[in-house]
């Protein structure tokens, strides 16, 4: 399952810069638990955690990997201060995903989207670009 914000390394960069425009007011981002790569700035955003611009939540989540080995995933949230409630949102939806049968679903895209802050319309060119890709 594949949300709206991990679908780029360019939308990661500018999640960041919208942010501190106040512009975003919500970032999500997943990587494996174990990972030494760099998925996002994370110091960047921490940065503004410290400074009270942003506030973060990270949780770990398990996972069964392609390979049918269990794992963990970690998702680190970010939301403007005014704007944190948005955590426990997306974090719900994400919850329900999950407890739902495997598989894409534009319902809860949309949801996400909408909470991530991205317009009506970029949302609906996702999903109607998603839903031609077979998603």
């Amino acid at each position: 399952m594949k949300s709206i914000l991990n679908s780029s390394v360019l939308t990661k960069a500018v999640s960041l810069e919208l942010m501190v425009a106040g512009k975003k007011p919500l970032s999500m981002f997943v990587e494996p638990a174990d990972s030494e790569f760099e998925y996002f700035p994370e110091e960047d955003f921490d940065f503004l955690v410290a400074t009270g611009k942003l506030v973060k939540r990270v949780s770990l989540e398990p996972i069964v990997d392609p390979s049918g080995k269990d794992s963990q995933v970690r998702r680190v949230v970010y939301a403007l201060p005014d704007e944190a409630w948005r955590i426990d949102a997306v974090l719900l939806v994400q919850q329900l995903y999950d407890s739902l049968s495997p598989g894409w679903r534009p319902d809860l895209e949309r949801i996400i989207g909408l909470l991530l802050g991205y317009d009506r319309a970029d949302i609906e060119s996702y999903v109607d670009l998603m839903t031609k890709r077979g998603a």
